[in-house]
């Protein structure tokens, strides 16, 4: 199956991250080996993408010992563990407030049809 330079070109991140058909790989192949344009663009895309994952890795690189990598996710625990207790705490409220409305509101149609009863 040929295909264009732009169907190429569109499929080039599909294909380099190995998430293609086996049809689609082999179109894109059979379309490098015999384009040098495309084949040019492939090179300095993926030429891209192996820079990037090096920035990636040495960008990241934290020396830590065990204990202070457990201090992290302990203080991160801490933090999520708040956060949550703080969102349950908020929908209580809420749930309260929004029962009182209800009851309220219950109250007052109660009300109003004994006086009107009368």
């Amino acid at each position: 199956m040929e295909i264009t330079c732009d169907i190429a070109m569109d499929l080039v991140d599909v294909y380099t991250s190995r998430a293609a058909s086996e049809d689609t790989e082999t179109a894109v192949r059979d379309h490098l080996k015999s384009c040098k344009e495309c084949r040019r663009f492939y090179d300095g895309y993926k030429k891209s993408l192996d820079e990037e994952k090096k920035k990636k890795q040495t960008c990241f690189k934290v020396e830590t010992s065990p204990c202070a990598a457990d201090e992290l996710i302990a203080d991160s625990m801490t933090k999520v563990s708040k956060r949550l207790r703080r969102r349950r705490i908020i929908s209580i409220v809420c749930s309260c407030i929004s029962i009182a409305i209800v009851l309220a509101s219950a109250v007052i149609d109660l009300r109003s049809i004994l006086s009107d009863s009368d």
